[in-house]
């Protein structure tokens, strides 16, 4: 049985009982008329088991058939497989995993669980090398790179709902199972929440993810996800890492916290919207990641002191980030409201705003990004590039509290234009708007076009030459790809 503490705060001394004594135990009687009331309606459509507490949850579904529902009560059950289709209901029931011994392993198909709560096992490479060689016929034929699961999925189409785990060093673990669905669960204390690869496609909604040291969700090599409405908080490293990922959609997450809010590698067309990052070291970044929209969230208060006091960034693309549109997103009282370093081209950075930042926009060491309908108010300093050589303005520029020039003709675009400040800066806003800009919404594809127009430099000494080619019809560019996991290098200011 769980010990009484402050981390289960579900847990009741009535869960400990395994008889029922109506008089004594009120709870019990509630559990009982809930699972009651539940059986009810299931065997009013579908045949179910009742399952009391005790160790037979195996024993059930062994004697079940495909399409059964099983219901759990209430106490300490023992580790379970599910080999065929089931769905698995709990009402307080508790299960502890193991070392390399999952608290759930779905081996089947089309198999839903929901109201567990777990306690898991964290990462101890010690004592599973010392299982391992004690026990050697559990060795045979298993991959023995796997982490300690508290939830081990092998079979696709698998659902987990209304499910707490706590100190797991992987919540959730699937690899190449297709459409698994997360929704309304609980991860606290896990070395990763939810560790998803190759899944495609999959889903995880309404879920909470806290204290997780390496990450709260770790989505690898799946395609066509969707994360949303989720909360990621105080995550030591990475609050949701979705890498190599492609056509994913992120929408309406909460990211605070964390050392990364959301972090994107080598991950391309994917959606990013309408997510809050606020208090990470970065709220939102890309690294080596192209084509994907990051489009209506804020990333406010953003600044840690980890690495450099006070340091944090708000939207930050890192090195090798093509055609990707950052579009009407809020950055207030971050260290850089947003950034783009290294070799970042042909991006889009249209109709956000940036206030009381540090810095507003930071641009180091790149070129052919367009900019435009931004608003820079009350930054320390507004916007800067560089080594770097983009296009400030279209037939607008940016609004820029600092700037000093006039409008002689009164339509709203400044007669002189703003020098973009910075180390080997170049560049500036030919057309500085006098007045905060409200953005006109655009489609993605529209604004990745525009970029393509104003495009102007083959590299930081050629200002002629375009920066792409056509090869029958398509646009070819070169970028490099990291060959490494990612890394969040020390951002330094250019200014005081």
């Amino acid at each position: 049985m769980l010990p009484m503490s402050t981390v289960w705060r579900w847990y009741s001394r009535g869960c400990a009982t395994s008889g029922i004594d109506l008089a004594a135990k009120p709870i019990i009687l509630l559990q009982l008329v809930l699972l009651l009331v539940l059986a009810s309606v299931l065997l009013s459509s579908a045949s179910a088991t009742i399952v009391q507490s005790g160790p037979d949850i195996q024993a059930a579904i062994a004697k079940s058939a495909p399409g059964d529902t099983i219901i759990v009560g209430a106490g300490e059950h023992s580790t379970f497989e599910v080999d065929k289709p089931l769905k698995i209901i709990a009402a307080g029931a508790e299960i502890h995993a193991g070392i390399q011994k999952p608290a759930i392993t779905i081996s089947s198909d089309g198999v839903s669980i929901s109201g567990f709560m777990i306690q898991g096992i964290g990462k101890d490479t010690t004592s599973k090398f010392n299982y391992y060689m004690q026990n050697p016929e559990a060795a045979a034929g298993q991959r023995l790179d796997l982490p300690n699961a508290a939830i081990l999925v092998n079979g696709n189409d698998a659902v987990i709902g209304n499910t707490t785990i706590f100190g797991a060093e992987a919540g959730v673990f699937t690899d190449s199972a297709l459409n698994i669905s997360l929704r309304n669960d609980t991860f606290e204390s896990c070395d990763s929440g939810v560790i998803v690869k190759s899944c495609d496609p999959g889903k995880i909604v309404s879920c909470a993810f806290s204290k997780c040291n390496m990450a709260g969700m770790d989505i690898e090599g799946c395609g066509e996800f969707i994360i949303r409405n989720n909360s990621v908080t105080d995550t030591t490293n990475v609050g949701l890492l979705l890498k190599e990922s492609s056509a994913c959609n992120v929408t309406d997450n909460q990211f605070s916290g964390n050392m990364e809010g959301l972090f994107l590698w080598n991950s391309s067309f994917n959606d990013i919207l309408g997510n809050s990052a606020d208090q990470n070291y970065y709220g939102i970044a890309l690294a080596g990641s192209n084509n994907n929209t990051v489009m209506d969230n804020t990333a406010n208060d953003n600044r840690r002191s980890e690495i450099v006091k006070g340091f944090g960034v708000g939207i930050s693309l890192q090195e090798n980030c093509s055609w990707n549109v950052i579009a009407r997103n809020t950055a207030r009282r971050d260290f850089n409201g947003f950034e783009a370093i290294k070799d970042c081209k042909l991006n889009v950075i249209y109709g956000n705003n940036a206030s009381d930042n540090t810095h507003g926009l930071r641009m180091d060491k790149n070129y052919n990004n367009l900019i435009f309908g931004n608003n820079f108010a009350r930054n320390k300093i507004n916007a800067y590039e560089n080594a770097s050589r983009n296009t400030w303005n279209t037939t607008i520029g940016n609004y820029y509290s600092d700037y000093k020039g006039k409008d002689e003709n009164n339509d709203g675009i400044g007669d002189q234009p703003y020098t973009l400040p910075g180390m080997e800066s170049k560049s500036v806003d030919s057309r500085p708007l006098i007045r905060p800009y409200a953005a006109v919404i655009r489609s993605a594809d529209e604004l990745r076009a525009e970029s393509m127009m104003y495009a102007r430099y083959r590299n930081l000494e050629d200002e002629n030459a375009k920066p792409y080619k056509i090869v029958n019809g398509a646009i070819m560019i070169q970028a490099q790809v990291p060959t490494g996991p990612p890394e969040f290098p020390e951002s330094k200011p250019i200014f005081d």
